[in-house]
């Protein structure tokens, strides 16, 4: 938590940019290929003007310096101490605000992070910037994990096998024209604040960033993953996709399907829940497996929606015997 007795004014400098201040501006080499010009234009007249000529030239140099010297201090203001150090100076403004900014350095690292990493391994990070606000200091790290996206089913069920994770079939009909996109296993991390294993990572990921010299740096350590949250895969026919889902639950607990249109279905004596919701364009079939341990879904594509009949047609491919 933010300490009660911090002063109101060192919270809003820590929400600003701290950059180094912008050199004073040189216009003295503009200048002076000014004049030269203007006296290169008057050398075709007689020497009896070059005195009057050279004048003019100054003169017009001096309201150019003067008027890019206004123009220059418009925006650059530096106020400087005894020793003619600079202790206060106008900035460029900061252009994110804080959510933004947090989640723009977020992006940009784990895009680092996916190049870095083998599919199916996972990292903790932790990112150095004095810019990212104290939320995200109080809780310094984030995982990453880099999935393995496979181009075909035989590929995706291996992968089920090995990790265990929630049964997805190779579906017995999908509409004309659609065919396996791609498939994938996503893992679940719920990492808890404050334990000694968390903070052992902090403490070692903060002590590198500390010996670095960057102003900003990204540290990571490559950690196991624990659970499984699910396994999915998409069909594509052209632009349009339909979409399948499994994920794990814990069996006893309830499950809920946001929406605000549906209708109740039966496939092969499975009840099921066909829905649209207000915050999605897409229609769902939701349904438990047998076991209540994984919560099966399709999902459509609204540029090319499917019909209740295909629905239950598709989701009876699925359905276990």
């Amino acid at each position: 938590m933010r300490d009660s007795g911090q002063p109101e004014q060192d919270r809003i400098l820590r929400s600003m940019e701290l950059h180094s201040v912008e050199e004073e501006v040189d216009v003295t080499p503009a200048i002076m290929h000014k004049v030269r010009q203007i006296h290169q234009k008057k050398q075709g007249r007689n020497a009896g003007n070059r005195k009057k000529t050279l004048i003019i030239a100054m003169l017009t140099a001096i309201l150019i310096l003067s008027s890019i010297s206004v123009y220059a201090s418009q925006y650059l203001i530096q106020i400087k101490n005894k020793e003619g150090e600079v202790i206060l100076s106008t900035i460029k403004p900061w252009k994110y605000s804080e959510s933004e900014y947090n989640a723009k350095r977020i992006k940009e690292t784990e895009e680092e992070l996916s190049k870095r990493l083998k599919p199916g391994e996972q990292a903790v990070y932790y990112i150095k910037d004095l810019h990212m606000t104290p939320l995200v200091k109080e809780q310094p790290l984030n995982y990453f994990y880099r999935l393995t996206k496979h181009s075909n089913y035989q590929e995706l069920a291996k992968e089920i096998e090995e990790k265990g994770a929630p049964v997805l079939q190779e579906p017995d009909y999908v509409p004309e024209g659609y065919r396996f996109d791609f498939g994938q296993i996503q893992i679940r991390n719920t990492p808890v604040w404050n334990t000694p294993e968390y903070q052992i990572l902090v403490d070692e990921l903060k002590a590198q960033a500390e010996k670095s010299d960057e102003e900003q740096g990204l540290f990571y350590k490559i950690v196991p993953w624990s659970e499984i949250a699910g396994t999915g895969m998409e069909y594509r026919k052209g632009e349009n996709r339909i979409k399948f889902a499994a994920y794990a639950r814990e069996k006893g607990s309830k499950a809920g399907v946001p929406t605000n249109q549906a209708v109740k279905i039966k496939v092969k004596g499975k009840e099921m829940i066909l829905s649209a919701s207000p915050s999605s364009p897409s229609r769902s079939l939701v349904w438990l497996s047998d076991s209540e341990e994984v919560l099966y879904i399709i999902m459509d594509d609204p540029k090319d929606p499917l019909s209740k009949d295909e629905f239950a047609k598709i989701a009876a491919g699925l359905v276990s015997e």
